[in-house]
């Protein structure tokens, strides 16, 4: 997606503005945008997933090395890196890692943490000093005595990540038990949008929040037991590289400072926390766009209540239709809400388009219309022309199949 200019670019604008970059390079799983391509196809863990690096192939150590040293090489001073190493989904599936799984002493898990192992192994090699970083989640169900033989904590710090709200936030205490026992630091992980449903265009600021109060109480709970080296507010914008674009960063400024301002009071409790599903026009990048989604999920809703409501199901159902068997009164009714609806969703989606091609550029902006807007609009389209075509006949004597 950028070239090494813009890396570079990327890199130092964060730097000038006070913020220190980490790169996160996939290691393992979420390795689609890798092994997609043919050239890498024979990687795959399962040939029908491009998800997941098979770890027990040497050539999947050989491509990952060069590009985290890739990665490294644009970032000379970093002090931190990330490798990833989440939602490996497929375990011991190819023949190989079958093998090693039935005969190796940690049996499955011994494939994965070879593999991380062997890869930050290589990060420290390059850069002593720095700091490494993964998700937890495959750690979890790993038992204590197998993760203590690999001895993760002399290389990686954990990032345990959770994005239920409060009334569903839950992490066993066993967890932190282990964690304590193996890593000298650990890192916890919110989110303030993309993680709300993998196709969820709004980011509901009281639902990111709740999942942060919460990560609050959680590291209270446990600051005197667990070293918290910093907490993550993850925002992602895909559940995976071939899933659809979610919630959008400017949809989701609000949640952001919101969260932020709940995570700065956990530090100095004399803050006070801000709340809003909006931001001043000065701090909200792109707020004419998020204005916009906003509008049309509402008229979608509308859309969608209609097309499925009363009207519609009594008078112009499939059956009907079928059957040629409409009252055009009720008909012309349809036709003359469906295009007033028609009209709200083209100007929308015009509008949309515009923005979304000058802020996320002309394949997202055609990727989000087509699967957000567009389909709402064929629909009404479709409806109209039906409905307009029968208020214009006389009224049916009876059922006839066509």
């Amino acid at each position: 997606m950028y070239t090494v200019e813009e890396v570079k670019y990327i890199l130092w604008l964060a730097k000038v503005n006070g913020l220190e970059p980490i790169q996160l390079v996939q290691t393992i799983g979420h390795m689609e945008y890798v092994l997609k391509h043919p050239a890498y196809r024979g990687l795959r863990e399962a040939p029908i997933s491009p998800a997941v690096l098979c770890p027990s192939k040497p050539e999947s150590q050989v491509l990952v090395r060069a590009m985290l040293e890739q990665a490294l090489e644009l970032q000379p001073d970093a002090k931190y890196f990330h490798i990833g190493a989440d939602e490996v989904w497929h375990t011991a599936v190819c023949d190989e890692c079958k093998f090693i799984a039935a005969t190796h002493q940690y049996k499955a898990p011994s494939l994965y943490l070879d593999h991380v192992r062997g890869i930050a192994s290589f990060v420290k090699q390059k850069r002593p000093g720095i700091t490494i970083l993964m998700w937890d989640d495959m750690l979890r169900s790993i038992s204590l005595d197998t993760l203590k033989v690999y001895n993760l904590g002399e290389l990686v710090q954990p990032v345990l990540w959770h994005y239920n709200p409060m009334e569903c936030f839950q992490i066993d205490q066993s967890l932190w038990d282990h964690y304590r026992q193996l890593f000298p630091c650990v890192w916890a992980a919110s989110a303030f949008k993309g993680a709300n449903g993998s196709c969820q265009i709004l980011s509901p600021v009281c639902h990111y929040v709740s999942n942060n109060e919460a990560w609050v109480q959680e590291i209270k709970r446990y600051k005197n037991d667990v070293r918290f080296a910093g907490i993550i507010l993850t925002g992602w914008s895909r559940y995976d590289h071939y899933a659809t674009l979610c919630e959008l960063l400017p949809v989701s400024l609000p949640s952001l400072a919101s969260c932020l301002s709940v995570v700065a009071k956990c530090e100095d409790e004399t803050k006070e926390t801000f709340v809003s599903d909006v931001l001043p026009s000065h701090q909200w990048p792109g707020e004419e766009l998020a204005r916009l989604i906003h509008s049309f999920v509402i008229i979608r809703e509308r859309s969608l209540s209609f097309i499925h409501g009363d009207l519609v199901t009594t008078w112009l159902n499939p059956w009907q239709i079928e059957h040629n068997y409409t009252n055009p009164a009720q008909v012309e009714a349809i036709a003359g809400t469906a295009q007033m609806l028609l009209s709200e969703v083209s100007s929308l989606e015009a509008g949309l388009s515009a923005r979304l091609s000058a802020l996320t550029g002309a394949r997202s902006a055609a990727e989000w219309v087509c699967a957000h807007a567009a389909p709402v609009r064929a629909r009404l389209a479709a409806l109209h022309a039906e409905a307009a075509a029968r208020a214009a006949r006389e009224p049916a004597l009876r059922p006839r199949p066509h």
